[in-house]
């Protein structure tokens, strides 16, 4: 039998094996492989667009946005088993648009048995009629992506969506007016089954002209749901957040600073008794009292832009079951203890511990650092004997006391400097096992001779070594330059903007070693005025596994 005679379901299995743009080319080949290629099972989110915008300028110099309808026949003669369907009108669409989109998806439905839907519409009368119009429809999909934009005050009046099979939901709303009112919701969203839900307003935080909105929709219950992500502004959602939900897992907010105090957090988080990660942005004390009382079950919390001066860390606190902990940006004040017996991974930046205070970290389980130091005291990990990786971001020259301890399961080490020369070699000493060292620097002129000798010393595993100077080059003396080919275990060496001196002579590479790189690195012979390795330029060598001498000799000399 030939290819090309072969049953649908042979092409289907071996298909699968490959994601969907890589099976996209082979449905050219033939009407079978095109089959099977946009068959159900292989096209859970083949999406077709009924309509989309273009945007138009008159003769009289106004701009506007004309939408543009798919032509009937592709939906009435498609053999395609979509899933997904994508409309879109404008504030200036006429009713013939509308009643088009209509007509298409009611067909389009018929065919494929839609289970997705996005759309992107102005709030207004079309909107409430097109939810009212597709109340079957939308009673069955799967997924609904949502865009809408409000210029204008909102009526009262208020739509209720049911959605009993909706499993994932985004909504985004954009309002460009600050005049724009919106006291309560204009559509409650009922989906008993919803698990996943994104709530948002415009494409970002900074969207310009954006107005903090994000009242157009809330949901009527969320029973089953998991995963909820959304801005929230002042005191909308409070009706929602006093409902128990005990299925809600990881929830992520994103806060107006302004309506910090608008909600009655101590009762929200008692009614999520079984949430596990939990992302703040804009977060004070009286918000991380109420986390802490209710939320025993956190594995995750990862809070952005923290202000916690005032009470809540003026006593020793402790999360028995935190795995992952994040602090971004804002200030503390504490010089009591953080309890974190379960915690693997701490990550520390930009947070400022005030009065020259300093919080101690009791982590014993603690995995993985990551730290910016700014010069301030911020916090101090009392013991943490299990470290295996370690990411130091230095902006000052003091280094953190509590790399002053021996660390004896350290694997990786990253150290990054930003205008600043601390005596890094001082702490070598305590990472003798590492096994990946890479050292970045930023407008800092390092002198790595010191660092680099006390490493060849103290560190006898290493076998990746990665080293990036930027504005201006790291500098290093040619012998111990020469001492980093003698590591017979290197299998990974990366050498960006290092400017090498002294007298030199070709080197040899280690035998393992299978990457080798080099950008902008100058080794300058002295006596002879020659370069071994290519002068400044876009140069990357690499080199596998290879017993020659490493020598590269141009006549560009400076």
């Amino acid at each position: 039998m030939s290819w090309d005679r072969l049953p649908l379901e042979i092409y289907v299995s071996i298909f699968k094996n490959l994601d969907f743009w890589d099976r996209k080319p082979l449905s050219l080949v033939c009407r079978q492989w095109n089959a099977a290629v946009y068959s159900r099972s292989l096209c859970r989110n083949l999406c077709i667009e009924l309509s989309r915008g273009d945007w138009v300028r008159e003769a009289t110099g106004r701009t506007y946005e004309e939408v543009k309808l798919v032509d009937e026949g592709v939906v009435q003669e498609t053999e395609r088993d979509y899933r997904v369907v994508y409309v879109k009108w404008c504030k200036e669409s006429d009713p013939e648009v509308l009643g088009s989109i209509d007509r298409l998806l009611r067909e389009l439905d018929e065919k494929c048995l839609l289970e997705g839907m996005i759309v992107d519409a102005p709030l207004g009368q079309s909107l409430i009629e097109f939810f009212g119009t597709h109340a079957d429809l939308l009673g069955r999909i799967r997924k609904l992506q949502m865009c809408t934009e409000a210029m204008e005050n909102t009526s009262n009046q208020q739509v209720v969506i049911r959605m009993d099979k909706l499993e994932a939901l985004t909504w985004r709303d954009i309002v460009m007016n600050n005049q724009v009112q919106i006291r309560k919701p204009v559509f409650l969203v009922d989906a008993p089954n919803l698990k996943s839900a994104v709530v948002k307003f415009g494409d970002c935080d900074s969207d310009v002209g954006v107005v903090w909105h994000n009242g157009l929709m809330e949901l009527e219950r969320g029973g089953n749901l998991k995963i909820l992500k959304m801005h929230l502004n002042g005191s909308m959602w409070q009706d929602f957040f006093l409902n128990r939900l005990e299925t809600l897992e990881h929830l992520s907010i994103i806060l107006q600073k302004t309506s910090m105090t608008a909600r009655d957090w101590d009762s929200m988080f008692a009614n999520l008794p079984n949430l596990k990660n939990l992302q703040l942005v804009n977060v004070n004390d009286f918000i991380l009292e109420a986390i802490h009382q209710h939320c025993q079950q956190l594995k995750v919390l990862r809070l952005e832009k923290v202000d916690l001066t005032v009470g809540f860390l003026s006593v020793d606190r402790m999360f028995l079951k935190l795995e992952h902990l994040q602090l971004e940006s804002g200030n503390i004040r504490s010089n009591r203890n953080l309890v974190v017996p379960a915690l693997k991974r701490l990550e520390w930046s930009g947070v400022k511990n005030l009065d020259n205070l300093s919080l101690t970290v009791i982590a014993p389980n603690l995995r993985s650092l990551k730290q910016s130091k700014y010069g301030h005291s911020d916090f101090i990990v009392s013991c943490c004997p299990l470290l295996e990786e370690l990411q130091l971001d230095l902006f000052a020259s003091d280094i953190p006391e509590h790399f002053f301890q021996s660390l004896p399961r350290l694997r990786q080490l990253s150290i990054r400097i930003s205008s600043a020369c601390p005596a890094l070699e001082r702490v070598l000493p305590n990472f003798r096992n590492i096994e990946e060292f890479t050292l970045i620097t930023y407008n800092a002129p390092l002198q790595c001779d010191i660092l680099l000798a006390s490493m060849f010393k103290h560190c006898e595993r290493v076998t990746s070594l990665t080293m990036c100077g930027f504005n201006p080059n790291l500098e290093l003396s040619f012998p111990v330059f020469a001492q980093i080919f003698r590591n017979r275990l290197l299998k990974s060496l990366k050498l960006f903007g290092l400017t090498i001196k002294g007298n030199s002579s070709p080197v040899q590479l280690p035998p393992d070693l299978a990457k080798f790189e080099l950008r902008y690195v100058r080794v300058m012979d002295v006596a002879f005025g020659a370069y071994v390795f290519p002068p400044d330029g876009p140069f990357q060598v690499v080199c596998n596994k290879s017993d020659d001498c490493c020598c590269y000799f141009s006549k560009d000399c400076d």
